[in-house]
């Protein structure tokens, strides 16, 4: 019985370090999508094609977006989140983030693009720190029930 309670800490604790990496990853995202739209400047493009990734028997969609610039550059770019399905008709306005300096460091400022990533990394690493916390807890709570 004692090694089962050793495998079930050595579990919870995995697990708790697999949560406590997965909300560093998050914070680390949500940094770096804070950063770019600081130093960005923001206007509206154009979907005006889609890119398709053919992995396997699936078909992925990434949207090629065209904006003008504040200099009245146009340049064009592609979604950074690629999907199964178009999530914009073609010629569909969308919001766009890009670097002054080099405005083809551009992001679709939608919250797929923008978001998911961050929010997807936070709650997976909410759940793991979680629920490693409370196995841990139980674990050791069990222990000291059967020693007294």
């Amino acid at each position: 019985m004692r090694l089962a309670f050793s495998i079930l800490d050595l579990t919870a604790r995995l697990l708790l370090a697999l949560g406590v990496g997965c909300l560093l990853l998050g914070i680390y995202l949500a940094w770096q999508t804070i950063s770019f739209a600081n130093d960005a400047a923001r206007t509206t493009g154009e979907v005006v094609s889609y890119h398709e990734i053919r992995d396997g028997n699936e078909t992925r969609f990434r949207p090629r977006v065209r904006f003008r610039t504040e200099t009245g550059d146009i340049v064009t770019i592609s979604g950074q989140t690629p999907a199964t399905s178009r999530r914009f008709e073609l010629g569909t306005q969308v919001p766009v983030v890009y670097k002054l300096a080099k405005p083809t460091e551009a992001r679709l400022a939608t919250f797929t693009d923008s978001w998911l990533g961050a929010c997807i990394a936070a709650v997976i690493g909410l759940v793991g720190a979680g629920g490693g916390f409370l196995v841990r807890r139980s674990v050791r709570r069990e222990i000291q029930n059967r020693t007294a």
